[in-house]
């Protein structure tokens, strides 16, 4: 095991967690898995799009972007600090409503498109939050959603080093970040909320990240994971990024630590 430095790189990402988001976790890995997500959904000028778990934006943007001035864009989700970094750092064209999936705000019918980026399998009721989609879609109208998995080996590194120096429930955010990557449970989801022309595809996106110390900070910071952390002691947390530096070393390559997780993308229709 390598020696642990004197003090971590702890400080240096300390910020609020929707910040962190924002500023670390969204240029690496949100709008690259955004930018995947709005290939596949093919967002048209006019259209109606609702961002379903938008986070702080990043594919709410790409939509207004694609929609043009006679399109709109909705974002929603629950966490408001999200939603509050969202409306900085976005358009003021862009409406944000601060509401769980599973009871989505929005009228019958109202919506040509709903996207969901990497948010599904965090819902406590995926069921009720797909037929929330369904319900408002308009006739023909498309959902297209994505979540990552299977755990890629960069993370299981990083759990492992979790689980040595806090403990298993310290891992857990990492193995719900990674929890919904079945192809049949995401056709069973789409079919039984009544979707039509259910398309599953598996793929994969190449990622270049920050070294491992600092990969691990920005993670933590922007996640639930935090908390956590904040209750570490400054030793404490120096061991536990020797380790994570230590496991992680493969995945190095010059100046960035690179992954290529799995990706599953769904997209259906209601019924025309």
């Amino acid at each position: 095991m390598a020696t642990p430095p004197a003090t971590s790189l702890y400080a240096k990402y300390a910020a609020g967690a929707a910040e962190s988001y924002e500023r670390h976790f969204v240029p690496a890995i949100g709008e690259p898995v955004a930018r995947r997500l709005i290939d596949t959904a093919e967002p048209a000028p006019g259209e109606r799009v609702l961002d379903v778990a938008c986070g702080t934006g990043v594919v709410s943007r790409l939509a207004r972007q694609a929609v043009g001035p006679s399109g709109t864009v909705a974002g929603l989700d629950a966490n408001p600090g999200m939603l509050e970094v969202a409306r900085i750092s976005s358009a003021d064209d862009i409406d944000w409503h601060e509401a769980p999936a599973e009871d989505i705000p929005v009228p019958d019918a109202s919506v040509d498109l709903v996207l969901c980026s990497m948010g599904l399998q965090f819902f406590s009721d995926r069921d009720q939050a797909v037929r929330e989609m369904h319900r408002v879609l308009a006739p023909a109208g498309r959902a297209v959603w994505c979540t990552p998995g299977p755990t890629p080996p960069l993370f299981q590194a990083i759990d492992e080093a979790l689980t040595n120096h806090i403990g298993p429930g310290a891992s857990m955010f990492v193995h719900a970040v990674f929890a919904l990557h079945d192809p049949d449970e995401a056709r069973r989801l789409m079919e039984t909320a009544g979707f039509d022309r259910v398309r599953v595809e598996t793929t994969t996106v190449p990622l270049r990240v920050a070294p491992p110390a600092d990969f691990f900070w920005q993670y933590v910071q922007s996640t639930p994971l935090s908390a956590v952390a904040a209750e570490l002691d400054e030793a404490e947390r120096a061991a536990l990024e020797a380790e994570v530096v230590e496991r992680c070393a493969p995945f190095v390559d010059g100046d960035v630590s690179v992954m290529e997780p799995g990706l599953l993308v769904t997209s259906a229709a209601r019924a025309g």
